[in-house]
């Protein structure tokens, strides 16, 4: 699997799918956590319209067949074919049975700061995550309320703000990470020094 800074230069963001990569620093950072919380090797882990988190989960940790990328955008379908499932926010139902009550943890950065995205959103995740699974979200601040609201109910929620510093490459808004599981707010706290 490509590094995220290969993927960066492959791939450019398109601005009119809301595409905003984070900085290397902050998706390996990511990435790492995300391990932390896998209990082993067979750990079920979704990342739904977050291509670059994907990308430095596998470069660090792959490659592993039981990781998928959630995404609208066929052009990430190149990086690993059989982990690439065509998803479009606009068809929350729209996904493969193998999904279904599968995924033990799903990673998702929603493409557009709304309500109505984040409730399709929400949509898919109660559908595919497992009862016991765990939702990381990274987003704006800006929609903090919403997400309160839509993610509330185990597994979605309810949400707990986490350590962890979310970092864009050209953004200005002020982003953060949430969790759904007891002890969330931990998650990445061991990068939290570095800020």
């Amino acid at each position: 699997m490509l590094s995220v800074d290969e993927y960066k230069i492959a791939f450019g963001e398109d601005w009119q799918l809301s595409q905003f990569w984070y900085t290397t620093p902050f998706a390996n950072r990511l990435a790492e956590s995300i391990y932390q919380i896998c209990p082993d090797s067979s750990t079920n882990v979704a990342f739904l319209c977050c291509p670059t988190g994907f990308v430095a989960f596998q470069h660090l940790y792959g490659p592993r067949n039981t990781t998928r990328l959630l995404e609208f955008d066929q052009r990430f379908s190149v990086l690993a074919p059989e982990l690439f499932v065509p998803y479009d926010i606009n068809e929350p139902d729209d996904f493969p049975d193998s999904l279904k009550c599968s995924v033990d943890i799903a990673v998702v950065d929603p493409p557009y700061l709304n309500e109505r995205t984040n409730q399709k959103l929400a949509q898919t995740l109660r559908q595919i995550l497992r009862p016991n699974g765990k939702l990381i979200i990274l987003t704006s601040k800006s929609v903090e309320p919403v997400l309160h609201e839509i993610y509330s109910e185990a597994p979605l929620g309810p949400l707990r703000e986490c350590a962890l510093v979310v970092e864009h490459g050209r953004l200005a808004n002020d982003f953060a990470c949430w969790g759904s599981w007891n002890g969330a707010e931990n998650f990445g706290e061991e990068f939290a020094e570095e800020y």
